[in-house]
């Protein structure tokens, strides 16, 4: 009588297939992850530097068309007021266009430089931050201390923005959220790197705030860094509550 076949035994795996499979699987998703990271960097950097392209258009565009188009009628109207006597009417109506035209002037100047400080492009960093520096403390009146030497903020271009925007979002930081009455901003250039240390005598900014999913203005500070290679550090207050904020960032210098 004839026996059926027995199926035949499931053949072993080699000894070590599975994990050498699910090693080089995970080691293909480690470096898709950093391959998409590194993409997102690289995108964050190309609309960070197409950003300020655009705001450096529209801030000469503002500046050179409506701005000398909104003098030219202040100077038409202060011609009208020279020509002959006019109704008391007339007088008043004139003298509130001139304030109007006045108020135009200054906003605009205000939203030409909040896009593009004309201080960078005239002056450089250096300026630029001496400027910043002012107008927060005259619009804040929050005491601001700079420390730094013009020679050694002289930089690119790419440089220069980035710099300026970092420090211009930690003092609008400062003025929303820190309830501070001093500010101290410190540059130093050591051989291949500029150091820029951001230092307020407010509440501090807690681990929690650090670690919000939409604390923009945080983000942009490190994107602008990390797009520069760079490293930026942020102190939050000790557990007591004391200490301030403190903003440590170092770049390596371009052409190094």
């Amino acid at each position: 009588m004839n026996t059926p076949d027995k199926p035949a035994p499931p053949q072993s795996k080699p000894a070590g297939h599975g994990t050498r499979r699910d090693g080089q699987a995970a080691g293909r998703r480690a470096t898709d992850s950093a391959s998409s990271y590194e993409q997102l960097r690289e995108l964050s950097a190309a609309l960070q530097a197409i950003r300020e392209e655009e705001r450096t258009h529209i801030a000469r565009e503002l500046h050179d068309d409506l701005g000398q188009l909104l003098a030219t009628l202040r100077v038409d109207l202060s011609l009208l007021q020279q020509q002959g006597p006019a109704t008391p009417q007339a007088v008043r109506q004139m003298r509130s266009m001139d304030k109007l035209l006045q108020r135009a002037i200054t906003s605009l100047r205000r939203i030409a430089a909040d896009l593009r400080p004309h201080a960078l492009d005239e002056g450089g960093l250096y300026y630029a931050l001496q400027t910043l520096r002012q107008e927060f403390t005259q619009r804040h009146g929050i005491a601001c201390q700079l420390d730094a030497h013009e020679q050694e903020l002289v930089l690119d271009d790419r440089y220069s923005t980035a710099v300026f925007r970092i420090v211009q979002e930690s003092l609008t930081n400062v003025s929303r959220h820190a309830g501070a009455d001093h500010v101290w901003i410190t540059l130093q250039r050591q051989d291949d790197r500029l150091d820029l240390t951001i230092e307020d005598n407010g509440r501090g900014i807690s681990s929690a705030d650090l670690n919000k999913a939409h604390s923009f203005g945080l983000l942009g500070m490190r994107e602008r860094v990390w797009a520069l290679d760079g490293a930026i550090d942020i102190q939050g207050r000790d557990s007591s509550g004391d200490g301030g904020t403190r903003i440590v960032i170092e770049l390596p210098l371009p052409g190094n």
